[in-house]
């Protein structure tokens, strides 16, 4: 039998060496390495059984996780750290296969920790999440809490925010007996589809019998006469509540728009269904709300799209990530990844160019500039408008300036290849201002 081989990610020389020997003992072949990088393209070349991994700070530690999750998304990482910090990402619910061991660790603990991560065989497919911000944390915290009930669920978002894939991490936290979701667009539900799904609700379940989940797409775009048929499915008693026999037999999940409740006060959306769909509810924000998970995101899908297309893993340079984060993103994660995928697709050194808001426009759009070369004020001051409605002139006239204040800046810096002191000269203002504005505008 070939012997198991790990990757170590530690700094420091000496933890390395002891790291080595303790694996060495465990009869694993460890291969050391002090630079991140480095040891994130040999998981993808050498294919290890495992990583262990030292990191300086709870940011090394997410971001090295959620490359190696982009290289294998069930790949197990053994993090060792003294730090609480670190110690609450790892014992997160939505990651699998991460340990966690006190440094220096027992020798017994250390041994025990190997021998179950041997013993550990998540499910297959399951989707990797993402969440460095601490409100995207406490949500993904609840995912498990959700799989456990049987009553129906609403997650609500705006498009490409990640609802379906929020859906399919719920039901992989389901306990045993549930069946693979059925994913059905709500514009696809017909009568024959409902009058299907009360047959199944109506018939006594076995103990045994698998759990159907039902995921319903756009819900909000269900006819008014659909929905009066989906109504009395929902109100039967072997729905959520635990009778005929071996409990529900249909799980309903809903993805929802966020203008539902416009859609009731018009008539368009029977209040009774949503009040009956939405016992449980998951609210999904957009991801200009939640800026810290921008750069996490974007190195996961730049080292999977990366691997994919080239066969190896490539690195967003930091000023990239910065632009990137501190872009809007009106079409929220699904706009991120595709950017990614532009930004890949072009030669190294124009990246910049392909970073949405700095020079390229929107993403999609057919202009392409220089970095820095200019800024489309039209298509930005009708971006600013639209997410900003309720701004008065005089509101407006601040937030906006500031907004372009910030992108003059940014774009001196991307002139002078990050030099303050060329950007101060080339904008005709002092050092010490130009440096405050850096600063105020987090550009560095």
């Amino acid at each position: 039998m070939a012997q198991a081989t790990a990757v170590v990610l530690d700094s420091d020389q000496h933890r390395r060496d002891d790291i080595r020997i303790r694996l060495s003992r465990c009869g694993v072949l460890p291969i050391c390495f002090k630079d991140e990088w480095t040891c994130l393209e040999n998981i993808h070349h050498i294919r290890p059984a495992f990583a262990v991994l030292q990191p300086d700070s709870r940011e090394a530690a997410i971001r090295f996780v959620n490359i190696a999750k982009a290289i294998r998304s069930t790949f197990p990482v053994i993090v060792l750290s003294n730090q609480r910090e670190i110690e609450n990402f790892v014992h997160s619910h939505w990651l699998v296969n991460l340990f966690f061991l006190h440094y220096p660790a027992d020798e017994r603990d250390f041994q025990g920790t190997i021998r179950r991560l041997a013993g550990s065989k998540p499910k297959p497919g399951r989707p990797v999440l993402i969440a460095v911000d601490p409100e995207s944390q406490r949500r993904m915290a609840c995912l498990p809490l959700l799989a456990s009930s049987r009553e129906p669920l609403w997650i609500q978002g705006e498009a490409g925010v990640g609802k379906r894939l929020l859906a399919a991490s719920v039901y992989n936290c389901m306990p045993s007996g549930a069946s693979e979701p059925e994913y059905m667009p709500a514009r696809n539900i017909s009568t024959r589809w409902i009058r299907d799904k009360r047959r199944r609700v109506d018939r006594p379940r076995a103990a045994k019998q698998p759990v159907q989940v039902c995921v319903i797409e756009n819900i909000e775009a269900l006819p008014v006469g659909l929905q009066a048929q989906l109504l009395p499915i929902l109100e039967a008693p072997a729905v959520g509540s635990g009778a005929g026999g071996g409990g529900p037999a249909v799980r309903f999940i809903s993805l929802a728009e966020p203008d539902v409740v416009r859609l009731i006060r018009q008539g368009r959306f029977r209040q009774d269904l949503y009040h009956r769909l939405s016992v449980l509810k998951l609210s999904v924000p957009p991801l200009r709300h939640r800026r810290e998970d921008v750069p996490a995101l974007a190195d996961f899908f730049a080292a999977q799209t990366s691997i994919r297309h080239r066969g190896a893993i490539v690195r967003l340079p930091d000023a990239v990530r910065r632009d990137l984060k501190h872009y809007p993103w009106p079409g929220n994660v699904a706009e991120l990844k595709g950017a990614i995928a532009r930004i890949l697709a072009r030669d190294v050194i124009d990246w910049a160019a392909a970073v949405p808001g700095r020079g390229a426009g929107p993403v999609g759009g057919s202009r392409q500039r220089r970095p820095g070369a200019g800024i489309d004020l039209g298509e930005d001051l009708r971006r600013f408008l639209k997410n900003n409605p309720d701004l008065s002139l005089k509101k407006a006239k601040r937030g906006f300036g500031m907004q372009v204040e910030s992108r003059i800046m940014q774009a001196a810096l991307v002139c002078t290849r990050g030099n303050c002191k060329k950007a101060a000269g080339l904008l005709n203002i002092s050092y010490k201002s130009m440096l405050n504005k850096v600063k105020d505008y987090q550009l560095v």
